[in-house]
């Protein structure tokens, strides 16, 4: 399903992308389907997938494993031509609990049509390289 909109800046494409991992399911059914691209696709150290309903998924089964938590931007973003660079951090009521960096690759009408995700700072007792194979 296209949805046609107005192309976002970087800027904002980056703060709606923040924002989405916040939301409720239906909330980030509503948002993603114009701010990714259909076939969305997500690299991250622990696994591959593609569409919003795996973006949606993740996130139910990432707040599942580890309680109530919230996505921040930890600095503004950065753009050259069709990618956008998003440093995040998940913070608990506890304190800081991970931080990374997602590039956003972005389609022709300004969607997220991938993202690749690195962890730049994972949980304790996390190893990310255990979680896949080497190519």
């Amino acid at each position: 399903m296209t949805t046609e909109t107005t192309p976002r800046s970087p800027a904002a494409t980056a703060e709606a992308y923040v924002s989405f991992w916040n939301l409720s399911a239906e909330e980030q059914r509503t948002l993603g389907a114009t701010l990714f691209a259909d076939d969305v696709a997500r690299s991250t150290p622990i696994g591959e997938s593609a569409g919003l309903e795996a973006l949606i998924d993740f996130t139910r089964q990432f707040t599942e494993g580890v309680g109530d938590y919230t996505f921040m931007a930890r600095a503004e973003p950065d753009s050259h031509h069709k990618h956008v660079r998003v440093r995040w951090e998940i913070r608990k009521e506890e304190g800081s609990f991970a931080e990374g960096t997602d590039v956003l690759d972005l389609d022709g009408s300004g969607r997220i049509a991938a993202i690749t995700a690195f962890i730049d700072r994972a949980p304790d007792g996390f190893d990310p390289d255990a979680h896949h194979e080497e190519d």
